[in-house]
């Protein structure tokens, strides 16, 4: 089973993660869940984590402070952004910092298990405009 550990501010995320991913008929499951990273700090290690599922905008917080303490505090875990958020900005932003994952709340439940899936192997999943935008940064800068 691939472990989801979900931090968002919103309960009812959280609770539709929880019924959406059935670890019984998915293999994906939700292994725990906080509204805060300090509280995910606390939660994550007394779990099964695989991946942990961020929300970008976190009430009062800054998302790039979020991502480093995460990332900081479990090296091994990739990050998967889940949010409403749909700026090439934010996601060209959290890529750079490692991002493995960039999903959007309204995706389809396929897409969300895909992604994870491919997380969970060891893929960056990148949407193409971000690489598009990456790379035509990196060749017409020079």
């Amino acid at each position: 089973m691939i472990g989801l550990f979900a931090i968002d501010d919103h309960f009812l995320i959280i609770e539709g993660l929880y019924k959406a991913f059935d670890s019984d008929s998915d293999e994906i499951g939700l292994v725990g869940s906080a509204s805060n990273v300090e509280d995910a700090l606390k939660g994550i290690p007394e779990t099964s984590t695989d991946i942990i599922v961020l929300d970008l905008f976190i009430q009062d917080t800054n998302p790039v402070a979020n991502f480093r303490m995460l990332s900081g505090a479990f090296p091994g875990v990739p990050i998967v952004i889940l949010t409403m958020e749909d700026s090439l900005r934010w996601q060209i932003k959290m890529f750079k910092l490692g991002v493995m994952g960039f999903l959007n709340k309204s995706d389809s439940k396929e897409t969300m298990k895909s992604l994870f899936i491919q997380v969970a192997n060891g893929n960056l999943v990148m949407p193409e405009k971000v690489s598009k935008a990456l790379i035509s940064k990196t060749i017409f800068s020079k």
